[in-house]
């Protein structure tokens, strides 16, 4: 058995199409299908249902992906940092973040972790809805800054830093705008923005884009949104709503949009990586960022032990 092997079956276990696996891994299709055979080959079963319109994994070829994905996942970004300090390089740790990010606690963050960690050069990417939580399963990111709960499988999540106000966001002139605070069931009379179907779980979605009120009314579907200023298009389009925290509002103020208290819970964030990844770097930027934002005052009471 070979990691490339692992490496051809895993990206067609994602992808589920042996010719987009082999493009992503820029090899051959042949050479893919050869490889994915020849563990099949050693480990004495199929790793997938074949037929002329559709692939499929087995239930080999699932137990094969959960065991191995983080253990070659985890190989990989060993050998990167290995070639990295060998070379005399900065190691790399690539932050994900959704919106505004940190907000005030990014600059201290920064500097303070450039302080500590002089070998270690912070790269921020930012996600999307749709790459909110995906980005951390799949490498792109190797920790992110996620509004909770955890809306990916296999995930750990550092303590609650930042609590912050729903805010509806609505047009200017719309009859809820200038109201001081609002009740949820105002949404049943609302479109409300929604999701790319799939792109989180239905706890996450649920949490922050309810299909119903809290006490069961529906709340009818708006666009289906993958960024923020997509939702906002939406907003000013006058084709529905959608919520964002207060700290948000600040950071996307836009003309002819209001943004209005909601009686719904607060919007919980901390930092979310793969749970197999155990390097003690990512330990310490939780413990940094957990002492930044004591002294920021952003973190509720009993500081991380809220649960969601």
């Amino acid at each position: 058995m070979e990691l490339r092997q692992l490496e051809c079956f895993l990206a067609v276990a994602e992808l589920l199409h042996f010719g987009n696996a082999a493009q992503r891994l820029h090899m051959s299709q042949s050479s893919v299908s050869e490889a994915v055979r020849n563990l099949e080959h050693a480990l004495g079963g199929a790793l997938f249902d074949r037929s002329s319109r559709r692939v499929a994994l087995t239930a080999l070829g699932e137990a094969l992906r959960q065991e191995a994905g983080p253990a070659v996942l985890r190989l990989n970004t060993a050998w990167q940092e290995c070639r990295l300090i060998a070379s005399g390089r900065k190691r790399e740790l690539k932050i994900g973040f959704l919106g505004g990010g940190f907000y005030e606690l990014h600059q201290p963050l920064v500097s303070e972790f450039t302080a500590l960690y002089p070998g270690v050069n912070l790269e921020f990417v930012e996600l999307t809805y749709v790459s909110h939580f995906s980005a951390i399963t799949d490498g792109a990111v190797d920790v992110a800054f996620c509004r909770l709960p955890l809306g990916g499988e296999g995930l750990r999540r550092g303590p609650i830093v930042m609590l912050d106000q729903r805010m509806l966001c609505v047009p200017r002139d719309h009859p809820l705008a200038g109201e001081t605070l609002i009740s949820p069931e105002c949404l049943a009379h609302e479109k409300l923005a929604r999701l790319v179907p799939g792109s989180v779980s239905n706890e996450w979605s649920d949490y922050h884009f309810p299909r119903y009120t809290p006490s069961g009314r529906p709340i009818a579907d708006g666009p289906t949104v993958r960024t923020i200023r997509e939702a906002i298009s939406v907003v000013t389009s006058r084709q529905g709503v959608f919520m964002i925290t207060r700290r948000a509002q600040r950071y996307y103020d836009t003309p002819n949009i209001a943004f209005v208290p909601i009686d719904l819970p607060a919007m919980p964030s901390a930092l979310a990586w793969r749970a197999d990844d155990t390097r003690s770097v990512i330990a310490d930027l939780n413990a940094l960022l957990m002492r930044i934002a004591q002294r920021h005052g952003t973190i509720p009471p009993g500081p991380g032990l809220l649960t969601i």
